[in-house]
């Protein structure tokens, strides 16, 4: 494992941040994570860049969030950056059960540690990161969503060496399909009949460094492993079901995996949604009592081929579309479009204009 840790640093560290000699290379890690977060500090050194590693305790972090009464969740400092040059974060806690009963704003702050003063700084002095998905494999994640362990890592790690340039050219072929259509039907032997009217322009590439600048620098951060491309849907005009083949992944949910998702649009709004189990994050967004409030912004396709049923980076996998949800469909680019939720369908067969285009998720050869 320690070789593929060195070449996954290696993949990180120049194929997708570009580090370049002498530049600052901050890698901010939580304690379980150490390991791996080491490799990344000793190919930083190896490119001559100037490495700093900062560790969250878990047990410190713990303690301290006992005794913080009505202080703030304690975050990542600000002052980190302002170093400028590189960024790699490895997440946590390892023990994140530990977290259940806090409410949402101190979850939130708990999980997502980068708030919105800390990326501003990022964007100032032009920061360039990324969020590992590795580190949140843990023995802990395994057990509550019953998969194993060795299994995800290997998944991970194969999929986080994947290059943005084998990335960006399976997106470029997708454009190409997609090129001057209109009318997009998806179909699956699910149930599954959706037909959208495509949005033309405001695409959205997560292909590491082969991302355009434009799409880049809305947010700070990317993520490794990566690899979706987001197609803006026209407002008003989805109809038909949608119904998923994939689960859904919720950590902190009762029901950590959620199955059989079910969407029933009209005139391009959510008509009626259910799931067999869980579903609990699509809940939190879209239920309001028994109303339902939303609907389909964007459809993400998406590009890793090493991507297969690892636990929470399944769109990604090549071959799987998913339904992206919004509460509002604002007609803007679903990245201004706030909290989404994708429905992921995998093997789905799709025509534009009534051609054929996808035979199970894969490109019908022209």
């Amino acid at each position: 494992m320690r070789s593929l840790e060195a070449a996954l640093a290696r993949s990180a560290l120049s194929d997708y941040l570009g580090v370049r000699p002498g530049e600052p290379v901050t890698v901010e890690s939580w304690s379980h994570a150490v390991p791996c977060a080491r490799a990344f500090v000793v190919e930083a050194r190896r490119l001559g860049a100037e490495p700093l590693l900062v560790v969250e305790d878990e047990d410190g972090f713990f303690t301290s969030l006992a005794q913080a009464g009505r202080r703030p969740v304690p975050r990542s400092s600000v002052d980190l950056a302002d170093r400028g040059g590189s960024y790699v974060y490895f997440d946590g806690p390892e023990e994140f059960p530990r977290l259940f009963g806090l409410r949402a704003e101190e979850l939130a702050a708990a999980t997502q540690r980068h708030g919105p003063a800390w990326e501003a700084r990022a964007r100032s002095s032009g920061l360039r990161a990324v969020r590992m998905a590795i580190s949140g494999a843990t023995p802990t994640a395994a057990s509550r969503f019953g998969v194993r362990l060795e299994a995800w890592r290997q998944e991970l790690l194969l999929a986080s060496l994947v290059s943005p340039r084998r990335l960006a050219a399976t997106a470029a072929a997708r454009l190409r399909g997609l090129r001057g259509a209109k009318v997009l039907r998806l179909r699956h032997g699910n149930g599954t009949d959706l037909t959208v009217r495509l949005r033309p322009g405001g695409w959205l590439g997560e292909l590491g460094r082969e991302s355009p600048a434009s799409h880049r620098g809305e947010r700070p951060w990317s993520r490794i492993p990566t690899g979706t491309l987001t197609i803006p849907i026209a407002p008003g005009s989805a109809e038909g079901t949608w119904e998923t083949n994939r689960p859904e992944y919720d950590r902190y949910a009762v029901n950590p995996v959620g199955r059989g998702g079910r969407f029933v649009f009209a005139r391009g709004r959510l008509a009626d949604a259910g799931f067999d189990r869980g579903g609990e994050g699509f809940a939190r967004l879209f239920q309001r009592g028994r109303s339902l409030q939303g609907a389909p912004v964007a459809l993400r396709f998406g590009l890793n081929p090493k991507v297969g049923r690892a636990p929470e980076i399944g769109e990604l996998a090549l071959g799987t579309v998913g339904l992206v949800l919004a509460a509002e469909a604002t007609g803007a680019s679903p990245a201004s479009s706030g909290p989404t939720y994708a429905a992921l369908l995998a093997g789905a067969q799709a025509e534009l204009d009534g051609r054929r285009w996808l035979e199970e998720g894969r490109p019908v050869p022209s």
